[in-house]
C-alpha cells in the first residue's frame, strides 16, 4: 500500500472515529480527532498544489464541519470549542500559504458553524468561533484581500446577529468588537470601502440591539464607532468618517428612543471625542452630522 493510499485511509478512520465520538458525546475522543483531522488538513496545505489535495483537503475541513454541528446538536462546549479552534487555525493556514479555495471553504464552514453555535446556547464556543473571524479578519486586512474582509465582516455581523437572538451575552458583545477592529485595520491599510462596510453593518447591529433592549451589544458597538472614528481620523478618510458618525448618531437617538440613557449618554461622549480630536473639521461634514442630528429630533418628537 502507497504511502498516500495509507494518509487517506487514517483521514477516513479519523473522520469516523470522531463522528462516532460526537454521536456517542465523548468530549474527549471528539478533542483528539479535531486535533489529528486539523494535522491532516494542514500537512494538505503544505503540499503541491494538485486537485487530488484539494479536494481532500476540503474533504477534511467539511468532514470538521460536520462534527462540529453534532456536537452543536448535542450542545458539548468543549468538543465545539474544539471545533472552532481547528477549523480557525486551518483557515488562517491556509490564508498565510496563499491557498485561496480552501481559505474560502474554511472561513465558510466556520461562519455556518459559528451560527450553529449560537443557535443552540453555545455562548463560549460561539464566542472562540467569533475570535477566529476576528483574527481571520484582521488578517485579511493587513494583506489588502477585500474579498476576505468582507467575508469576514459578514459573518461576524450575522454572528452577532444570531447570538441577540439567542440572548447569549458574550458573543454578541465580543463578534461586534470584533467587527470594530476590523473595519480600523481596514482604515489603516487604506481599504476606505471595507471599512464603511462595517460601519454600515455595525449601524444595523447597533438599531437591533437597542431594540432588543442588549445593552452590553449596544455599548460594544458604540466603541467599535469609536475605534473606527479614530482609524477615519488618523487615515484622514473623511466620507468614512461621516458614515461614521451618522451610523453613531442613529444609534444614540434610537437609544433614547428606548429609554437607554446611559447607552446613549455613551454615543455621545464618543461623538464628541471625534469632533474634538479634529476628526470632524471640515465644514461641511459638520453640517451634514448637524442635520442629520436636525432630522431625528424631528422625528422623534412627531413619534
Amino acid at each position: 500500500m502507497s504511502s498516500v493510499d495509507e494518509r487517506e485511509l487514517d483521514e477516513v478512520r479519523v473522520i469516523e472515529e470522531g463522528l462516532g465520538a460526537a454521536y456517542d458525546r465523548n468530549t474527549k475522543r471528539v478533542v483528539e480527532a479535531f486535533d489529528k483531522l486539523k494535522e491532516f488538513a494542514r500537512r494538505l496545505i503544505y503540499l503541491d498544489v494538485s486537485a487530488e489535495h484539494e479536494l481532500d483537503a476540503k474533504a477534511l475541513i467539511v468532514a470538521m464541519g460536520d462534527i462540529g454541528k453534532i456536537t452543536a446538536e448535542n450542545r458539548m462546549e468543549i468538543a465545539s470549542v474544539a471545533a472552532s479552534r481547528a477549523l480557525g487555525e486551518v483557515c488562517l493556514e491556509a490564508a498565510s500559504q496563499e491557498r485561496e479555495a480552501l481559505t474560502i471553504k474554511a472561513l465558510s464552514v466556520l461562519g455556518n458553524l459559528s451560527r450553529e453555535l449560537a443557535g443552540k446556547g453555545l455562548d463560549r464556543a460561539a464566542k472562540s468561533a467569533a475570535e477566529y473571524l476576528g483574527t481571520f479578519g484582521k488578517a485579511a486586512a493587513r494583506s489588502k484581500k477585500e474579498d476576505h474582509v468582507s467575508l469576514a465582516d459578514i459573518y461576524l455581523m450575522q454572528l452577532a446577529s444570531k447570538a441577540l437572538d439567542e440572548h447569549l451575552q458574550e458573543t454578541g458583545p465580543v463578534a461586534a468588537g470584533l467587527l470594530g477592529e476590523v473595519g480600523a485595520v481596514s482604515a489603516g491599510q487604506a481599504l476606505e470601502e471595507s471599512a464603511m462596510g462595517a460601519a454600515i453593518l455595525l449601524e444595523d447591529l447597533g438599531a437591533a440591539a437597542v431594540r432588543n433592549k442588549h445593552e452590553p451589544l449596544v455599548k460594544a458597538v458604540i466603541h467599535a464607532f469609536g475605534l473606527l472614528g479614530e482609524a477615519f481620523s488618523l487615515q484622514e478618510q473623511k466620507s468614512a468618517l461621516v458614515q461614521a458618525a451618522w451610523s453613531l448618531e442613529t444609534i444614540r437617538l434610537l437609544a433614547l428612543e428606548y429609554g437607554m440613557k446611559t447607552a446613549a449618554r455613551e454615543a455621545k461622549v464618543v461623538l464628541d471625542s471625534l469632533k474634538t480630536a479634529g476628526i470632524l473639521d471640515e465644514e461641511q461634514n459638520l453640517e451634514k452630522i448637524q442635520d442629520l442630528r436636525n432630522f431625528h429630533q424631528r422625528i422623534l418628537k412627531k413619534s
